[in-house]
């Protein structure tokens, strides 16, 4: 058997792709969220936030490297382990499961530049209507220009904003006052047990989210099989550091944040549904810091919005071709452009009527997501002969969180 081979510039890279593809949009709506459901669910993320995340991602890549499947580039690499039926069904399921978070994006981004131009600019509201269209038809005519376009916009946006967050978690150092915390304990511990632990738990959508990176990880599985890059193990291992890397990011800037804005802040940002960076004031020499936070809330929502919905529109396309069995290339222009009708009609409507998004997130996104991310590997382990292989603790701990985090979208729909 040859040696493994060494580590490489590209090994490097494609940990650097799952960490900006990871530390995103989501990141922005957990101190918001944290902060405003007190410091226990801070303490659950420190407990639960690499397990839930890392072993499941690792679990997916394992998945994927094994999947001998390569016909559709559109399905995220489980196609070997269904029929032609199960492979449409996955299809339909993952554009069920993901465009949901496209809305959130698309919903912050709206509501991030309102803010930038009437709180920050002081400009006459813009009436809502005529901003959501505008920004929704700006962000599908990016997609409509393919796919190379939309992966060279995310190249220029992602990294650049993973290190602003780091950047302006180490800015507000000298704003942190452990009084906010305390004063956040007393404002929550009068609630039951019963109470505080249905808080963690409604929060495990919400960390689900915003440490998923599915559709980064079935590129980088695709990649470590090809010749000599490495194979299962050296593709493991790059998922594990990228999650070293992502979970100490993600908790640094959470625990920033709470420990610099008072909780005042976090309840009025949800209630406006705004994200962290849209609520940040600074002072000194920091104020110019915080006066570009919304911007960079919004290439960060940008970012996740063509990152995601990118897979989705092609994979919808695919299905809309399917369903109107269309062949030759104009029929497959036609597909495209009904795919992409529906898709902008139903963007520009929930981005109009502006629904919460932290509760999107945990009572639909979050859930939609663990059940690919958890459950769906976690059936294909136990119900498929190559993959015995990978059952046992690691197989039981994915279900376990997947359960959990699923439940979450079965009482958010009968409570």
């Amino acid at each position: 058997m040859p040696a493994a081979p060494g580590w490489s510039l590209k090994d490097m890279i494609w940990i650097m792709g799952v960490y900006a593809a990871t530390v995103g949009a989501g990141t922005l709506f957990l101190p918001v969220e944290i902060g405003t459901r007190g410091p226990m669910v801070f303490l659950m993320l420190l407990l639960l936030g690499f397990p839930l995340s890392m072993v499941p991602h690792v679990l997916v890549g394992r998945l994927f490297m094994r999947d001998g499947h390569t016909g559709d580039q559109n399905l995220p690499m489980f196609g070997a382990f269904f029929g032609a039926k199960g492979r449409q069904a996955i299809k339909a399921y993952f554009c069920i499961a993901h465009f949901p978070v496209t809305l959130v994006f698309a919903i912050s981004l709206v509501n991030s530049l309102d803010n930038l131009l009437t709180e920050r600019l002081h400009l006459a509201q813009i009436n809502r209507g005529l901003l959501a269209f505008v920004v929704t038809g700006l962000l599908f005519l990016v997609l409509s220009k393919g796919r190379d376009s939309v992966v060279k916009t995310l190249s220029v946006l992602a990294l650049p904003f993973a290190l602003t967050i780091i950047a302006i978690a180490l800015v507000q150092i000298p704003d942190w006052h452990l009084a906010n915390v305390t004063e956040a304990l007393r404002e929550t511990n009068t609630a039951s047990p019963g109470e505080t632990i249905k808080h963690l738990w409604l929060t495990l959508p919400l960390v689900t989210f915003a440490f998923c990176s599915t559709p980064m990880i079935s590129p980088l599985a695709a990649w470590y099989r090809e010749g000599d890059n490495g194979g299962e193990k050296k593709a493991v291992l790059v998922i594990r550091l990228a999650y070293l890397l992502i979970f100490f990011s993600i908790v640094f800037f959470v625990l920033s944040c709470i420990l610099a804005i008072p909780r005042e802040t976090f309840v009025m940002a949800k209630a406006q549904n705004l994200n962290v960076l849209s609520v940040m004031k600074g002072s000194g020499s920091t104020d110019l810091v915080f006066w570009i936070a919304p911007l960079i809330a919004i290439l960060g929502m940008t970012k996740s919005f063509l990152g995601v919905c990118l897979s989705v529109a092609e994979t919808f396309t695919g299905l809309t071709a399917g369903t109107l069995k269309a062949s030759d290339e104009r029929g497959q222009k036609r597909a495209k452009r009904l795919a992409y009708l529906i898709m902008f009609a139903l963007t520009f409507a929930v981005v109009y009527l502006n629904p919460n998004v932290v509760t999107l997130i945990e009572t639909v996104c979050g859930p939609l997501i663990a059940i690919f991310l958890f459950l769906i590997p976690a059936y294909l382990i136990y119900t498929r002969p190559q993959l015995r292989t990978l059952r046992g603790a690691t197989a039981s701990t994915v279900i376990a969180g997947g359960v959990l985090t699923v439940s979450a979208l079965l009482y958010g729909i009968l409570f």
